[in-house]
């Protein structure tokens, strides 16, 4: 194994794993300090603040990823940032989003709002989706999938590794929706590593080519999720 890159792979993850759902809580802790509308202005305005904090937090690790690849002669584009993949990366993409989202929408009966609300929002659900899932499908993608699992690669991981161990890093990360309960938190954390490593799969069938699971993050993130994280913050999802 190269040892170089096996000690950048693992000081990666760990930062993965565990800096960026600090830095999330520091970040949402910060817009709830300074601005007085995450916590006295509307509805809307909480929720939409309460997720500032993540879109921030996300972001500076993207940009963190950029320069430190800068320093080191490499670019999101060597990793397969840019890369369109094939139809066995769309396919496994798609479809892993398609049954994430399928199972998510069972909640929206219980929410009391139409089916069809997941895929035209309007107003701050909108806006919601629009950062959330731009952010998750950009970022993550790129974080998780192109950088971490390119340098467990360098590393001299095999294929199973590098699927399942950046999978796990990217269910730690959502470590933040512990603060609804351990069990809601495992609830999430745990499909959302298995959702990952499809993610994953379908990064190496495409050839290495990011695009599918990017727009695929997209999709999961921007419908029925967005919807979810509205109740959740609201306190009325059972």
């Amino acid at each position: 194994m190269n040892v170089r890159f096996q000690q950048r792979c693992w000081l990666e993850w760990c930062i993965l794993a565990f800096g960026l759902p600090g830095l999330i809580a520091a970040s949402s802790n910060l817009v709830q300090f300074a601005i007085p509308a995450a916590q006295h202005g509307t509805l809307g305005d909480r929720y939409l603040l309460s997720i500032a904090g993540g879109v921030i937090a996300e972001w500076i690790f993207v940009v963190a990823a950029w320069v430190f690849l800068r320093a080191n002669r490499e670019s999101f584009s060597s990793l397969g940032a840019w890369g369109f993949g094939n139809w066995a990366g769309w396919s496994l993409a798609l479809l892993a989003a398609a049954l994430t989202i399928a199972s998510n929408l069972r909640f929206f009966p219980r929410m009391g709002i139409p089916i069809s609300y997941a895929f035209a929002p309007r107003g701050v659900h909108l806006i919601a989706a629009l950062a959330t899932g731009i952010t998750a499908g950009f970022c993550e993608e790129v974080l998780f999938r192109a950088l971490l699992m390119s340098d467990f690669k360098r590393a001299g991981f095999g294929k199973t590794a590098q699927v399942i161990l950046p999978g796990i890093a990217f269910g730690f990360s959502h470590l933040g929706y512990t603060v609804h309960g351990f069990v809601a938190g495992a609830g999430i954390m745990i499909p959302t590593a298995i959702l990952g490593m499809l993610w994953g799969v379908a990064y190496l069938l495409g050839r290495r080519g990011l695009v599918p699971c990017m727009v695929a993050h997209f999709l999961n993130d921007a419908t029925a999720l967005s919807w979810i994280g509205f109740f959740m913050f609201k306190g009325s999802l059972g």
